[in-house]
């Protein structure tokens, strides 16, 4: 059980938090959440009620069709703060009216805060946001199998699938388009949350990686980081 604690945190209105979802570790779907970032790395789940039996560790994944395929990894602490927050404006009446005819009410709010190591990761590994349909050979079944890429950087990357693999299956993929294909082999290094009913996100790291490959690779993403940010600039 969590032990209560009255906790202060700079959020000071329920309308400021973010919205997102809960995994657990197997990818399964736990619950909605209300959240807000206290630095990088540690965030504070909102609750409405007492939360009960929440795992060690989580899936975060905030609202937004970019972070369908993106979630960060957080370890919760064990205790949960309790924290007065201003409540949600009436949504009868335009924020301003609200604001000066009647204040929103305070109301107590659960606090779960969590931290992670994803962010370095992330910053770590850089990789581009893409999404193409290859083929992938599992040597314990070296059938072809389609799946899609939605991201991938020189340390990784990561597909998506309705099938199910388990943390290190090694596989062979095919990146590039078919005029000039590249096979590298790969190992399944950690199950991801995607925000797509019966799939699931599969984290890989290359394995035995020559140099011309990754130079390859360390070429394709920095092009198509180049080709996404003129045409966010456009």
């Amino acid at each position: 059980m969590y032990e209560e604690e009255l906790y202060m945190i700079s959020l000071t209105s329920l309308q400021d938090a973010e919205n997102g979802s809960l995994f657990h570790m197997d990818c399964s779907f736990l619950s909605s959440v209300r959240y807000c970032c206290e630095s990088p790395d540690t965030v504070c789940l909102i609750f409405p009620e007492k939360p009960a039996d929440l795992p060690e560790r989580v899936f975060l994944m905030p609202d937004g069709k970019q972070y369908d395929y993106r979630a960060f990894i957080y370890t919760l602490s064990e205790g949960v703060e309790v924290c007065s927050l201003r409540d949600e404006a009436d949504g009868s009446q335009s924020g301003t009216e609200a604001a000066a005819e009647k204040p929103a009410a305070m109301k107590e709010y659960y606090i779960v805060r969590g931290v992670t190591d994803d962010i370095q990761e992330v910053r770590k590994n850089f990789r581009v946001y893409v999404s193409f349909r290859t083929s992938v050979y599992f040597d314990s079944d070296p059938k072809e199998t389609m799946v899609t890429v939605k991201d991938i950087g020189c340390g990784g990357f990561l597909f998506v699938s309705d099938k199910k693999y388990q943390p290190g299956d090694t596989l062979s993929i095919v990146l590039f388009d078919s005029r000039n294909p590249l096979l590298v082999k790969a190992r399944i290094r950690k199950l991801r949350p995607v925000r797509k009913e019966g799939r699931c996100g599969y984290g890989c790291e290359y394995i035995d990686l020559n140099s011309q490959a990754e130079a390859r690779i360390r070429n394709y993403v920095f092009q198509t980081e180049v080709l996404q940010g003129k045409t966010r600039d456009a």
